[in-house]
């Protein structure tokens, strides 16, 4: 099907059905279905649809008759004589009321004959493969996306809690008080930060924007996830600033690495 998608075959081969059948690739193949006299071959449509009447096999010569099998509309096949050759077309709706063509030779033989002749579904199976593939990629986004933000497994020596949070209002920001948007805690490791927040930050404060301060005291971008009720920094900037609003009511938290700590 790959193959077919990417325009390296024109004509998709029959495959054998898992009950047995013979399925021909639907408006890419002329199928032809082998019958003999007194042998009933089965033509097995798409399920959902509705075929209308049938043409092409007179009633001197041929016995048709439509059944269904669950939703699956089936038609019966059978040959008065030997050595017969017509073309068989079946009109039908589809589950969707699109219209379909069902475009079959039928031969009639002395003992030989194909029990049942199916169809698969090119197009129709592309667009389910993507649809189940745009699936599985939003599932495992959503799934990362609540994956829990796990911590390492970090030992005493590995962390460092000496990290000063204060309030910095000032310039542009004359709010000097910040206690909505002030992190519980924040500490390190020889990787990463963690800055961790009061329960329920997003909808009590919100979650401030984050930026670091680099050695000449311009701001810069860093690369940070909100997971959990944790800011995840995947650096260690000596100081980080939080900032919510601007102007009167802008508010800014500094956070700054102390000296004494281990990484």
């Amino acid at each position: 099907m790959s193959a077919y998608q990417a325009g390296q075959l024109q004509t998709l081969p029959p495959i054998a059905g898992s009950g047995g059948e013979i399925l021909y690739a639907y408006g890419n193949s002329l199928p032809t279905l082998v019958t003999a006299p007194l042998h009933t071959s089965i033509i097995q449509l798409q399920p959902g649809c509705h075929p209308a009447i049938a043409s092409g096999a007179p009633a001197s010569r041929w016995v048709l008759h439509t059944v269904m099998a669950g939703d699956q509309p089936e038609i019966t096949v059978m040959p008065k004589f030997e050595g017969l050759h017509t073309d068989l077309v079946i009109p039908a709706t589809s589950a969707s009321g699109k219209p379909m063509n069902y475009v079959i030779e039928l031969t009639s033989d002395q003992r030989h004959y194909t029990p049942l002749l199916g169809f698969y579904y090119p197009n129709q199976d592309v667009l389910t493969w993507k649809h189940q593939a745009s699936a599985s990629a939003a599932a495992k986004q959503k799934a990362a996306d609540e994956t829990v933000a796990s911590l390492p497994s970090l030992t005493a020596a590995d962390m460092n809690f000496n990290w000063k949070i204060h309030c910095s209002g000032g310039g542009w920001f004359s709010n000097s008080s910040c206690g909505d948007i002030k992190p519980e805690r924040v500490f390190s490791d020889n990787g990463h930060v963690y800055i961790q927040f009061k329960p329920n930050q997003d909808t009590h404060g919100g979650i401030p924007s984050i930026l670091a301060e680099n050695s000449a005291g311009q701001n810069a971008i860093i690369n940070a996830q909100f997971r959990d009720g944790y800011y995840i920094l995947d650096s260690l900037p000596d100081k980080i600033l939080l900032i919510a609003g601007k102007g009167e009511s802008g508010k800014v938290v500094k956070i700054t690495r102390g000296h004494g700590g281990h990484n």
